[in-house]
C-alpha cells in the first residue's frame, strides 16, 4: 500500500473571509415575518411500521390500472401524499376551514 501526501489546502484570503462574514443573513424573526409561498415545498422524514408499509403496498396494488399495462400505477410516496391530501380535505370540511 502506497502512502501519498494529502492535497495542499486551498489558501483563503482575509478579504474572502470578511466577505463571507459581512454577507450576513436573515434572523429567524425576519424569516417568520415573511408571507409563506404556498408553492414552496417542505421535506419531512416519515417513519412507519413494516405492517403499515406493506398495507399501503397491498392497497396500492389493488388499484385498477389506467390501461392494459401491468406496471404499478402509483408509487408509495404518491399514495401517501394522496392520502394526506384526502385527510386535509376531510378535516377542512369537518371544521369549515378555508
Amino acid at each position: 500500500m502506497s502512502i501519498s501526501l494529502s492535497p495542499p489546502k486551498k489558501k483563503v484570503s482575509e478579504q474572502q473571509i470578511d466577505a463571507i462574514i459581512n454577507k450576513g443573513g436573515k434572523t429567524t424573526v425576519e424569516s417568520i415575518d415573511r408571507p409563506l409561498d404556498p408553492n414552496t415545498t417542505k421535506s419531512i422524514k416519515l417513519i412507519m411500521t413494516v405492517y403499515e408499509m406493506e398495507t399501503i403496498k397491498e392497497l396500492r396494488d389493488k388499484r385498477p390500472a389506467k390501461s392494459r399495462s401491468r406496471k404499478i400505477t402509483i408509487s408509495v410516496h404518491d399514495w401517501v401524499i394522496e392520502a394526506v391530501q384526502e385527510k386535509i380535505e376531510r378535516e377542512r370540511r369537518k371544521y369549515s376551514v378555508q
